[in-house]
């Protein structure tokens, strides 16, 4: 008697089994296999990720059965050609030019406030049209100061008006510049002080040095000679030269 039920147990074994796998097999896709929690993959009316797979929402690129679809090389379709990248590189300059270029932060209004005082601007200084002074406190916004208020932080990066607020400030401050530059400290040569331009109105190396935080090329020497030559008057085109060397080192140009 033992035996027949120990052969019928084992018989009916594989049948439930091969039942359990047919009813897996046809359980709609959103069926569930824990109670009432829905099936891996299962689309249900309750399921979050309904939202982001709707008409009205952006798919995501990434899901439960791929990963974050990008492209596999610097081509658009298919493979660059390794001497077009290298043309596109040597036409964006040297590698330390590149760099800059492409990891340049905007100056924090803090730092453009000092680097001002270094160069003998009075910030307190009260004028129509606007001193440089009143410039940076009027163009905070735009130069991406912090708003606290708004729990916003101080912008990184520079924006256009951000720029151009700046270039306007440093042709303001430029009278002042050039007036106290044989007076500055940072600017001295051998102990004597030195001046932005020589008797004849031209730009003088050191000076520039001095502006750039950096040693002058003569190539900054030509361009500097040149926008007070091209300027109306010499004395517009002092105030231009300088504040073009100065947006150009401030503004990673």
């Amino acid at each position: 008697m033992t035996m027949k039920t120990t052969s019928i147990a084992l018989l009916a074994a594989p049948l439930a089994l091969g039942a359990a796998l047919a009813a897996c097999q046809a359980s709609p896709p959103g069926g569930t296999i824990f109670g009432d929690s829905p099936m891996i993959g299962g689309d249900t009316d309750d399921d979050p990720t309904d939202d982001f797979n709707s008409s009205n929402a952006q798919t995501p690129a990434a899901g439960t059965e791929n990963t974050f679809n990008h492209m596999s090389d610097l081509g658009e379709q298919g493979s660059k050609d390794p001497f077009e990248v290298l043309a596109q590189r040597q036409e964006e300059g040297a590698p330390d030019i590149r760099t800059r270029l492409h990891s340049c932060q905007k100056l924090r209004l803090q730092t453009l406030r000092n680097l001002l005082t270094g160069f003998g601007v009075n910030l307190q200084a009260e004028g129509n049209p606007d001193t440089a002074g009143e410039l940076v406190s009027k163009g905070a916004e735009a130069l991406g100061a912090a708003n606290y208020a708004s729990r916003v932080g101080e912008g990184l990066t520079w924006s256009n008006s951000g720029a151009t607020k700046l270039h306007d400030i440093f042709v303001q401050a430029a009278p002042e510049i050039i007036a106290a530059m044989p007076t500055l400290e940072q600017c001295t040569l051998d102990g004597q002080g030195i001046t932005m331009f020589t008797d004849a109105g031209e730009c003088n190396v050191d000076a520039i040095s001095c502006l750039l935080g950096k040693p002058a090329t003569s190539d900054h020497v030509a361009i500097c000679n040149q926008a007070v030559a091209s300027a109306t008057d010499i004395e517009k085109g002092k105030v231009i030269a300088v504040a073009a060397i100065l947006a150009a080192a401030h503004t990673c140009e």
